[in-house]
Order: C-alpha cells, then structure tokens, then sequence
C-alpha cells in the first residue's frame, strides 16, 4: 500500500525542468483529486473491488506545449500522443486546451476470496498500476451552438503482480483486521499494458462563465473508443445533472474524461483581474447527478487475462451497462479556491456470464481546485 501510494504521488506530482521553457510553454496545475472506489459499503468484495486514483489538471493552455516540458515521467506519454496527432499540444484558435494526468491502482477478485485455488467459473484476482495523460479541447459548435469537448488519453501501465494489488489489498485488510484473500498466487501475470481512448461529449451552451448561477439542470451526451490490452471497447451514454451553481465542466461523474471540474475553460472563465484571480470563483454550490452507459465490448484484461499468455478466464458478455448516481458539492475556501467533494453509487450490469449478479461499488472524491 505504502509503495503504491508513493510511486503514485511521485507520478502525478514529478514536477517537469522548465529551464529550457518560456512561461507560455509550461505546465501549471490548477485542479488535483483523490478518489477512492470500493464495494465495501454494497457490503461486497469482489469484482471491481477496489480503486485508488490520484489525478491532476493543468490551466488552459497560454500557447504550444512541448513535450520537454512536461513532468519527466508523462514525457513518453507526450511523445506517442503528438506522434498520433502533431497539433494536439498546440494552442488551437477558436479552443481551450487542458492536460490532466490521472495516476491508478485497481484491483478485481472473485467472490469466493477464501479458496486458494483457480475458481474456473469466476473471474481471475488482477490488478493494474497506470499512469493516463489526456488532452481535452473544448470549443463552442457554431452551427447548433452546442459545447463539445474532444478527450485524447493514453493510458501506460502493468498488469500483474507488479502492480502491488495484493500487497495494497492485504495492508488494508490488516488495518481493519480483515482476513487475506486466499487466491492471489494465481493472480494474472506481469504484462505491460496500454489504452488509447478517444471520447467526445456534447452539451447545451447554457453560460459562458465559471458556473450557471442559481438553480439549474443541463445534459451531457458522450461516446467513445477505447483501444488497448486494458479495454477495447465502445461507448455511448448521457449524464444529467439538477442543482445549484453547477459548473460548466462537462459531467460530475468522476470516472470520465471532463468530469472533476478538469474541462478546459469556455468564454471568460479564466479572465482574470489585475490580482490574478478568476473573474467568476464558484460560490457555495450542490447539485445531483444521474449517468447511464452502454458498452461494446470486444476485450478487458481483467476478464479475458492475459494478451500474451494462456491463463485463467471468463466468457465475458458482449454489452455491459451502467448506471451511476451521485452527489456533488462545491465549497469555497479562501484565496480563490473549491472544495470538492463527490459521493457516487455505480451499478453495473453482469460482465461475464458466469457472473451471479450485477457489480456495485461507490465511489468518495476529494478535489481542490484553484
């Protein structure tokens, strides 16, 4: 637990030498957010069982970054991502560019934790270290004057023992004096891993400050590709939202692209004045929000094991959905600053077909923005 944590820390918060790069050229957060994800309070310990991701979101961009200067370890990240798309850390008229860099430790086991051998109608014990960097660029649609946000991520990691899963799940377990899962020597072998997702999401252009002041609802519809030996996938969904002064991100589910109050700006959101602070801060807001997602899904490692290796597997369903829902709420702390705080519920339909029942979990976020 203590190692990933710290290898963690050290991944999102490596700062980059800006020695050789001009003000407009650097890499300044602005957003940070620690999430964890677990099914203990669906009083369950199996599946999807466990997350703990860490995550950081950079200002608008002032002009073109280059790769060097980045944090050192998201540079290879930077180099495959402009090698795909060379305009895609260039400052672009007519759009607001951001960079995020989301660090994670996820575990899966079966329901039967207690038997140490392979359950052959369960799911294999797999985990999964990564470090995802993603571009987000937002721009006003000038035929249907809607918000659409384009998302470029990669994801880079190992699968296997490597990723310390167990080692985590047993430090927690020992704290709360929990029994050890009995099954993790046959857990999923070390292999790198890797994900290209793309994703777009659409929105009405209901303001074009910060937040839409008062009372107010708004709905975000999204789909995506996901490729890679994580996921390869396809995605459609939309996401609601009902409350007070909701920002003008693009969804609060904080396991998609643009959700986190991580969106790029739109407008005059980022105007500041002569003390350099926004315009429009966020004032003391809450507001609910409702997801629903369909899947294609053609492979996951956490089902399908291992690309380069025969070992233990489930025969995974072909459509999964998901339903989510949450609340958000926004604090304002002196010196210009947020308080996030972010309670989600996930239901997931069956995603093998040996699977008794649907996945649930919950998901608890702190973020500062700033």
């Amino acid at each position: 637990m203590r190692h990933s944590i710290l290898f963690l820390l050290f991944i999102l918060f490596t700062t980059p030498s800006f020695a050789n790069c001009n003000a407009d050229e650097q890499v300044g957060f602005r957003s940070y957010n620690f999430r964890i994800e677990n099914d203990y309070f669906n009083n369950e310990d199996s599946n999807y069982t466990s997350g703990v991701i860490l995550s950081g979101v950079t200002h608008d961009f002032k002009g073109d970054v280059r790769n060097e200067c980045l944090p050192v370890i998201s540079r290879l990240h930077g180099r495959l991502l402009s090698f795909m798309n060379d305009e895609l850390f260039k400052k672009k008229e007519g759009s607001s560019k951001n960079i995020y860099f989301t660090g994670s430790q996820l575990m899966y086991t079966p329901v039967d934790d207690k038997t140490p051998s392979v359950i052959k109608d369960d799911r294999p014990y797999a985990g999964i270290l990564s470090l995802a960097v993603g571009v987000n660029e937002r721009h006003r649609n000038q035929f249907d004057g809607t918000q659409v946000l384009n998302t470029k991520e990669l994801t880079l990691g190992i699968i296997g023992p490597a990723s310390f899963a167990r080692q985590t799940q047993n430090f927690v377990h020992d704290r709360f004096n929990v029994y050890r899962a009995a099954g993790w020597n046959n857990q999923l072998s070390n292999e790198p891993a890797a994900m290209l997702l793309i994703e777009k999401k659409i929105k009405s252009d209901l303001q074009q400050n910060s937040y839409t002041p008062g009372i107010s609802k708004d709905l975000i519809r999204f789909y995506g590709l996901r490729v890679g030996n994580i996921e390869t996938s396809l995605n459609l969904g939309l996401e609601g939202r009902y409350g007070l002064n909701i920002p003008n991100d693009f969804g609060s589910t904080p396991s998609y692209p643009g959700c986190d109050n991580t969106a790029p700006s739109s407008g005059s959101s980022e105007t500041c004045t002569d003390k350099g602070e926004l315009m429009l801060p966020i004032p003391l807001g809450a507001h609910l929000f409702a997801l629903a997602e369909l899947k294609a899904v053609a492979y996951d490692f956490s089902l399908d094991g291992n690309i380069f290796a025969n070992n233990h597997h489930v025969h995974k369903e072909p459509f999964v959905g998901l339903i989510a829902v949450g609340l958000n709420s926004l604090i304002p702390i002196p010196g210009n600053k947020n308080l996030k705080l972010t309670l989600t519920q996930y239901i997931q339909s069956k995603e093998f077909k040996e699977q008794k029942t649907a996945d649930k979990y919950v998901s608890f976020t702190v973020g500062l923005d700033f």
